[in-house]
């Protein structure tokens, strides 16, 4: 399992959590990466160590992140309310039916970019249609984030 704290533009996270004498000590005890667009990931054991790595970082979430994702170890990215839900019992693991996600755009020197995209009740949802994104590049890669059922475009942003 890894946890991928996804910057907001113009923050180099790995840099911040070095410079931060509370996040070094709450990150001693793993091995943080670079992750593309300015990101850190961290490798955890389990969904719970990491949501408990979420609560005692929130405060540089809060500030620093745009977004907050887990990957499990099958390779699946998770919104990190959907891995609360998942940890709480409420939810399943998303199969590949699941018809509540959004993109996540590694658009290179520009960083993460994630779109919410498609709830219930939305034409273009129901039909499966991903959204295109008319510039680009050649080197920036989408994914389709699983999220859960009742998370708003605002709590993504």
């Amino acid at each position: 399992m890894r946890v991928i704290f996804i910057p907001k533009p113009g923050i180099d996270l790995y840099q911040t959590f070095l410079q931060s004498e509370t996040s070094r000590l709450i990150l001693r005890f793993y091995a943080p990466k670079r992750y593309p667009g300015g990101g850190v990931e961290v490798p955890v054991a389990t969904l719970g160590s990491g949501l408990s790595l979420a609560s005692e970082l929130r405060w540089y979430i809060r500030r620093y992140t745009r977004d907050f994702l887990m990957k499990n170890g099958d390779g699946q990215i998770l919104s990190l309310k959907l891995a609360k839900e998942i940890y709480d019992r409420n939810l399943p693991y998303p199969g590949d039916d699941w018809e509540f996600s959004y993109l996540c755009r590694i658009a290179g020197v520009e960083g993460i970019i994630t779109l919410p995209v498609l709830c219930i009740g939305d034409e273009a949802g129901k039909e499966g249609e991903m959204p295109e994104f008319s510039d680009a590049s050649s080197g920036d890669t989408e994914s389709e984030i699983p999220c859960a059922p009742d998370e708003k475009e605002e709590e993504m942003r």
